[in-house]
């Protein structure tokens, strides 16, 4: 068998698993809890650029498959809101899910038109690679939920300086159902 180069592997890794995953929040913070306004996703798009959120996605996506979930899909649109996430709290020097103007991840996703069910967000500071927010996600409790939050279909990432956030969406089905403690999903209005 001919060995293939890094980069032909993780290129045939996003075209065979045409989805792309999640981050989360360093063990100290507090991850948000799936919450359940009423929209649905953008349309995915073709996928992250940068080698570690690659990476990350990657990860988060074999790892899904490997629990029996489904993988995610990437959204270009919520990578945008999670990507001008990361540049905000490395621009105003904050760390938070609420920006310093009060403005939560739901707040965000409709801003930017995303219509959404369900939603989440893990975020990270000072992890530089892929692998090593995938670690420290997938060894905190309450950003592994939101990694193994069945109802999640799509997500983005954003990563500036060493600055992670992973957003999570599902598609508007209007199911209705207690998923888990820390996630639930409620039908649309």
């Amino acid at each position: 068998m001919r060995h293939q180069t890094k980069q032909s592997i993780l290129s045939l890794i996003a075209v065979v698993m045409v989805a792309i995953l999640p981050l989360s929040c360093t063990s100290s913070d507090n991850p948000v809890e799936p919450k359940s306004p009423t929209h649905s996703p953008a349309p995915a798009s073709s996928g992250p650029t940068d080698p570690e959120v690659i990476s990350f996605v990657n990860l988060v996506n074999s790892y899904r498959a490997s629990k029996g979930l489904s993988v995610l899909v990437w959204d270009g649109r919520v990578a945008a809101v999670a990507q001008a996430h990361s540049q905000d709290m490395i621009d105003r020097n904050y760390f938070g899910h609420t920006d310093p103007d009060g403005l939560t991840p739901p707040d965000r996703l409709r801003a930017a038109g995303i219509v959404f069910t369900d939603w989440g967000e893990n975020i990270a500071g000072n992890a530089w690679t892929g692998a090593d927010v995938f670690q420290r996600w997938i060894n905190s409790p309450g950003h592994l939920a939101n990694i193994e939050f069945p109802n999640f279909t799509h997500h983005g990432v954003g990563l500036v300086d060493g600055m992670w956030t992973h957003m999570f969406v599902n598609e508007n089905t209007g199911s209705a159902a207690v998923i888990s403690t820390t996630a639930k999903s409620e039908p649309s209005k």
